[in-house]
Order: structure tokens, then sequence, then C-alpha cells
């Protein structure tokens, strides 16, 4: 499944306590959603955006995890831009991580 947030295609949903990008993969912008309401229609809340360090990430061990919670009937999954490295320094994908938070005003703001 994808999703797209301000234009931009993520992939997901991936389990975020046993999901692990390493220094030699792809970086990405990640969003955690969760993901509430009837399957038939369903409201996806944006709970945190940010930017994958070069040197990878586990994110089971994020600085933010103990605040990336749902709120009862939601389930949380993590949904990845992938950035190549050669078009997209750390510098970059932190700015759009940033402009994506603006947007989506975490942990409140909705995907229309």
């Amino acid at each position: 499944m994808s999703l797209k947030l301000a234009g931009h295609l993520f992939t997901g949903p991936f389990p975020i306590d046993s999901t692990e990008l390493r220094a030699n993969q792809t970086p990405v912008v990640f969003a955690i959603i969760a993901k509430g309401g009837p399957a038939w229609s369903p409201v996806f809340r944006v709970v945190d955006v940010g930017a994958s360090p070069d040197e990878g990430i586990r994110f089971v061990a994020h600085v933010r995890r103990a605040d990336w919670t749902a709120e009862p009937g939601e389930t949380l999954g993590l949904y990845l831009l992938e950035l190549a490295r050669s078009a997209y320094a750390l510098a970059d994908r932190e700015r759009l991580a940033a402009e994506l938070r603006g947007r989506y005003d975490p942990p409140n703001g909705l995907v229309t």
C-alpha cells in the first residue's frame, strides 16, 4: 500500500519495531501514521515525520519512539519515502521532513 503526503508517495506500512535501514541502504523521509476508522473509510493521522541519517536508523531505538502512540481503534505503521543519497543530502531530507511536519501538524494532522 502507498500513502501520498503533500504529493510524495510513501510506501508502507512497515512494522516500526522491526524495521531498520543500514548505512548502505537508500536514505528516507519517514512518516509514522495511525490508521483508524472503518475499513471502507479509513482515517490516517500523521503522528510524526522525520529523516533518516546517513549512518542508518533503527526505528525501535528512535529518540521519539515512546511518543509514537495510537489512540483506541487505531494501528500504527511506518511509511517510507526513499530519496537517493546523490540527489538528497541529509539537510535536504530534514528540510522535506520539516515541511511535512509544518503541513500536517503531528500528531494531530489528518491525511485528506
